[in-house]
C-alpha cells in the first residue's frame, strides 16, 4: 500500500544514525514508546471531549469555540510529541514497516485526521454554535479518523 518508490526511503532512514541508536540502545525504545503512548492518551481524550461536544453529547453548557480554547493546548502539544516520538519509533524500523499493511493505513488515517482536523474540525469549533446535523456528522469522522489510527497501530504488531 506504500509506494515502491519509497523503498530507499525507509531503508535509508532505517540506517540512520538515530534508528540505529534507538534499535541498538536497551532503554532508548520502551523510553520514546512510553512517551509516545502517554502523549496518546492526551490526544485521544482531547480529541474525544471535543467531538462529543461537537456531537452534542457531552458538557453541552461549554460553546464548542470555548472548549476548543481549553482543549487546543493540549491537542497540539500531544500530537507534535507523538509526530516527533512516532518518527523516531518508526525510523528504528523503518524497513519492517514498508510492507506492513497495517502501518500504511496507520499512516493514511493519520495524514486523513490531521488535514480533517485542521481544515474543518478547527475552523468549525471557531463558531459558538454548530448546526447539531453538522456537528454529529463532522464528529463522528473526526472520532473514526482518530480511533482508527490507533486501531492500525495496534494492528501493525499483528500484520
Amino acid at each position: 500500500m506504500i509506494p515502491k518508490f519509497l523503498l530507499p526511503f525507509f531503508i535509508w532512514s532505517d540506517h540512520t544514525a538515530v534508528g540505529e541508536y534507538v534499535r541498538s540502545s536497551t532503554w532508548q525504545f520502551p523510553l520514546i514508546e512510553t512517551v509516545h503512548i502517554l502523549s496518546l492518551a492526551m490526544l485521544v481524550a482531547s480529541v474525544v471531549v471535543l467531538n462529543l461536544r461537537l456531537m452534542g453529547l457531552l458538557m453541552k453548557k461549554w460553546t464548542v469555540h470555548a472548549l476548543m480554547d481549553e482543549v487546543r493546548p493540549y491537542l497540539n502539544w500531544s500530537l507534535a510529541i507523538i509526530l516527533v516520538s512516532g518518527a523516531l519509533l518508526w525510523a528504528s524500523e523503518a524497513a519492517k514497516t514498508f510492507d506492513n499493511a497495517a502501518f500504511a493505513v496507520k499512516v493514511y488515517l493519520l495524514i486523513a485526521a490531521i488535514v480533517f482536523h485542521y481544515s474543518v474540525v478547527r475552523p468549525m469549533a471557531k463558531a459558538d454554535e454548530v448546526a447539531p446535523a453538522t456537528g454529529k456528522i463532522v464528529g463522528f469522522v473526526s472520532l473514526f479518523l482518530w480511533l482508527g489510527i490507533g486501531w492500525a497501530g495496534r494492528a501493525i504488531a499483528f500484520v
